[in-house]
């Protein structure tokens, strides 16, 4: 990448819905004394250098709580913007339009954190957006190593009951530490410029980077049990 086209000003984004198939209310449950949403809003708000941060909500007791985080409430999501099947980059397009429009504000970075995501900390959000500025990244993810988890492991099987192989490459007795490494995408935290979203219509940019994470930092609360890992995790850290 060149020289940085514009300053750096950054949007941040914590999207949580009311309703969830899953867990119903998850957002809110209690986890270690925290709403679940607590833990990436306290993280989001810790970072210094992310000039706007908003939680973009459905549900006036969600707003309420990402309130008492410090996070904003610009709006109330409207319904459309509120569906099982809604994108999270039609979220942020629509924050960032509608920020536009009302503040006359146009930022350069958007940063994003998932209330389903309570492992991430500031310094996550940091790394990440240092990298993405840096060096002037379309995307910055984050991955931990797939470890025994590898690609050239895996097969399919297929209705008659035969393996088919996922990968083609003719890996498969050779030892782990031979394989080249593969990495899984978490959730933890996405930064990525205003432009890649115009531009793409997507989260991703062709040039994409990643922020390596350990494996069992990578929680995403999506089934009961992920409640039991998460605070396994969080346990270590809060002492």
């Amino acid at each position: 990448g060149g020289p940085f086209p514009m300053s750096e000003k950054v949007l941040g984004i914590l999207p949580a819905r009311g309703g969830s198939k899953g867990i119903p209310g998850k957002n809110l449950r209690n986890l270690l004394g925290k709403p679940l949403l607590g833990w990436s809003a306290e993280a989001l708000v810790g970072v210094d250098r992310i000039e706007k941060k908003i939680c973009c909500t459905d549900d006036q007791d969600i707003a309420d709580a990402a309130r008492n985080f410090g996070l904003e409430i610009p709006w109330i999501r409207p319904e459309s913007l509120a569906q099982d099947d809604t994108l999270v980059i039609d979220v942020i397009s629509h924050a960032l339009d509608r920020l536009l429009s009302d503040e006359k504000s146009s930022y350069s970075h958007v940063v994003l954190v998932q209330a389903t995501s309570p492992t991430v900390t500031s310094e996550d959000i940091e790394a990440a957006l240092e990298l993405a500025v840096e060096t002037n990244a379309d995307t910055v993810i984050t991955g931990f190593d797939a470890g025994e988890k590898h690609p050239a492991r895996m097969f399919h099987i297929d209705a008659d009951g035969s393996v088919s192989w996922f990968s083609q490459e003719p890996q498969r007795m050779v030892r782990r530490q031979d394989l080249k490494p593969v990495f899984i995408r978490t959730g933890l935290v996405y930064v990525m410029k205003t432009e890649t979203i115009q531009s793409y219509g997507s989260i991703y940019g062709p040039d994409t980077k990643a922020i390596v994470v350990p494996e069992p930092k990578a929680v995403n609360i999506d089934v009961e049990e992920d409640f039991a890992l998460a605070e396994n995790y969080l346990r270590q850290f809060i002492g």
